[in-house]
């Protein structure tokens, strides 16, 4: 997006985001992308709660909901278009 229009993707730093989480560089990963930090502290508790509920044939603690789903992407999305937005005009 860089290259053709001289502005950044709203996903712009999330593959960055992630690689800075998994190496316990919290601010670095903000920095890149909320979005991605956010997204990949989300994936970092689910992957483990879905492997053991797997194994176990059941569901782990709570059961998930459709609902949280759809909110918790609905706040992903809305965090890293707002810091996408803030990017475009506080440069």
């Amino acid at each position: 997006m860089i290259v053709l229009f001289g502005r950044p993707c709203p996903t712009c730093g999330m593959t960055t985001s992630w690689a800075n989480v998994v190496r316990c560089r919290w601010i670095e990963a903000l920095r890149a992308n909320v979005g991605g930090t956010l997204l990949c502290w989300l994936d970092l508790v689910a992957v483990p709660w879905l492997w053991l509920s797997a194994a176990r044939g059941r569901w782990l603690g709570l059961t998930p909901s459709t609902v949280a789903s759809v909110w918790l992407s609905v706040v992903v999305a809305l965090v890293t278009l707002i810091q996408w937005i803030w990017r475009l005009y506080a440069a």
